[in-house]
């Protein structure tokens, strides 16, 4: 198991929250759009939210109201979301969204830009445009984007502060934290413009900034979803809405979209805790469901009370594309541009359970873009195996004694009739890789009935229980040391998995993968109980608590709801968590939520 439990101790949490986009209750259904009446309602429970956590200060990132300066109704609207956030009992800081004083310099948006004057009402509720604090350890910095690139005297009034801020922040020695509403990029720093980041030259001067004076993290929300990007050694993080999903952005599912065409899919709305430890921050992504709204059948404990200290979780098998960009529509908001995102709803899911073992082919190390991917994952945190099959070729080992590096395991697995080459793969591999190197063989998906009339055209990896002594054997067919050589054991989709994994703890000591497989039906039979998954799941991390030197790695962890064997994992394919996503995380911190 992997844990993620450190020694030291956390030094303070504060939450960030982003585009909240109040609406007054008499306004119209703007768009046709239901839920624009539950901003309210939405932006309260956030603040329930948040003061059940008792961070040490809250960041609202902007888009704090949907109506535009340029609207009548504006400044009541902002008067009521002064109302809603006056709730919020630690220390709230409110920096500018486009609709709070105008977007930002275009010239293919209808979009009132912003004006000299078209912050004043914005001013006299929530402060300075632009503003910085700090505490013992870290320094906070609050930006309007907006202004930037619009030749507007106070646009180079903010450039001349921040680089003083950075400078303080710098010969005092603390950590710097950056917060803006437009991204600098979502995707790439090299990226072409377009409405969801900030444009040129103002981009390259300001990564320049951060690049020189070391900038932890930065947050930025006008997105409504989650991106996360690393350029140099800063984070940059794109956060959720609280109120609706921008839903051209639900392209990046391979499935039709939630709700109001993806705009309602409240599985989406959410804000980010942040946890600083002396040497690093942590993202709790915590989900609202729009006003805590969850479907039957999930846990009757709401997200929010989940979030808490890591404990071990399992590690996940990735059987889906991951890493690559994925192009959205040139429509809507980007009519003449071809922007491209990356799928990190899953990467929110896997730091909302708490993984971070993932399992890829070597395939994803290979391809140089998702390599990129893997490594900006490396940097958060995750730890990787890779998996090849057969005897490693030339081009295998030089990716591995190339981008090795990247990689904690390698799990070397061989079809029966090349078990008797094992000692060649493992000296071959030794050579170009330095880190833990695991076998397993090929084995049917499911073992025939025996009475000769069955055949599996689908095969699966890793050694049964009952295989532990032969595995030894394979083993101890090599010629130099190989007690540091791991096994990968097999958990059937069949099996009960608490018996299982406990056989296989008292037949191997050795250091060992699980490939624990979630429960299936047939090949042309949908697997869809809940109930039973949650069962299956709940038994073998039980079991699993007890096992030493053993990661488990789940599969499946998103649905396959297409090709051989379709059955249900922990999140459906628009990667919204499913009920046993929420038994397993409650489970994790020992079911007593905080």
């Amino acid at each position: 198991m992997t844990d993620r439990k450190k020694a030291d101790s956390l030094l303070f949490q504060f939450a960030v929250i982003s585009d909240t986009h109040i609406r007054l209750p008499n306004a119209t259904d703007e768009g046709g759009y239901a839920s624009n009446r539950l901003s309210i309602e939405r932006a309260k429970y956030v603040v329930r939210c948040i003061n059940h956590h008792q961070p040490s200060f809250v960041i609202h990132l902007g888009d704090v109201v949907h109506p535009i300066p340029a609207l009548s109704n504006h400044e009541e609207a902002v008067a009521k979301a002064s109302e809603i956030f006056s709730e919020i009992e630690a220390k709230l800081f409110v920096l500018p969204g486009n609709h709070d004083i105008g977007d930002k310099p275009n010239a293919w948006l209808p979009a009132p830009v912003i004006e000299e004057e078209s912050h004043l009402i914005f001013s006299k509720h929530w402060g300075a445009l632009y503003k910085a604090f700090s505490n013992n350890t870290c320094h906070f910095i609050c930006l309007d984007t907006p202004i930037i690139n619009s030749g507007f005297k106070r646009e180079g009034e903010q450039f001349a502060w921040l680089e003083n801020e950075f400078q303080t922040a710098k010969e005092n020695g603390l950590r710097i934290f950056v917060f803006m509403h437009y991204p600098l990029f979502i995707c790439d720093p090299n990226e072409p413009t377009h409405y969801d980041n900030i444009d040129e030259p103002a981009r390259s001067l300001i990564l320049e900034l951060f690049k020189r004076y070391g900038v932890e993290a930065v947050f930025s929300g006008h997105v409504h979803n989650p991106f996360v990007g690393i350029h140099k050694k800063t984070t940059y993080y794109s956060l959720p809405s609280t109120a609706f999903v921008r839903p051209e952005y639900s392209e990046l599912a391979t499935v039709s979209p939630g709700d109001e065409f993806g705009r309602n899919d409240s599985a989406k709305l959410g804000f980010f805790m942040v946890s600083v430890y002396p040497d690093r921050h942590e993202i709790l992504p915590i989900r609202t469901y729009g006003a805590g709204d969850l479907e039957n059948g999930m846990p009757p404990v709401e997200p929010y009370k989940m979030a808490g200290g890591r404990s071990p979780m399992f590690g996940v098998s990735l059987r889906r594309g991951w890493g690559r960009r994925i192009e959205l529509a040139a429509d809507g908001l980007d009519e003449f541009k071809r922007k491209e995102a990356y799928r990190d709803w899953l990467l929110y899911a896997l730091l909302e359970l708490g993984v971070t073992s993932l399992r890829v082919p070597i395939a994803d190390l290979e391809n140089a873009d998702v390599r990129l991917r893997l490594s900006d994952f490396t940097k958060m945190g995750f730890e990787f195996t890779v998996y090849s099959l057969g005897i490693p070729d030339k081009d295998i080992l030089t990716t591995m004694e190339t981008h090795g590096s990247l990689i904690v395991n390698w799990e070397i697995i061989f079809p029966k009739h090349m078990l008797s080459q094992i000692d060649i793969a493992v000296k071959d591999a030794q050579t170009a890789f330095f880190g833990q190197i695991f076998i397993a063989p090929v084995v049917p998906i499911k073992e025939d009935d025996g009475d000769g009339k069955t055949f599996q055209h689908f095969a699966s990896h890793g050694f049964s229980f009952e295989d532990a002594a032969k595995a030894e054997k394979l083993l101890s067919a090599i010629d130099n040391s190989t007690d540091e050589i791991g096994l990968t054991f097999r958990v059937s989709p069949w099996d009960v998995p608490g018996d299982t994994l406990h056989k296989i703890d008292q037949q191997s000591q050795r250091i060992k993968l699980i490939n624990l497989q979630l429960p299936r039906l047939d090949e042309g039979v949908i697997f869809e109980d809940d109930q039973q998954l949650q069962s299956f799941i709940l038994e073998a991390y039980q079991a699993s608590l007890a096992m030493e030197n053993t990661t488990v790695f789940l599969d499946t962890f998103i649905d396959s709801d297409r090709g051989y064997y379709p059955r249900i994992g922990l999140v459906d394919r628009r990667f919204n968590p499913r009920p046993a996503f929420y038994a397993l995380k409650l489970a994790s911190i020992g079911n007593h939520p905080t």
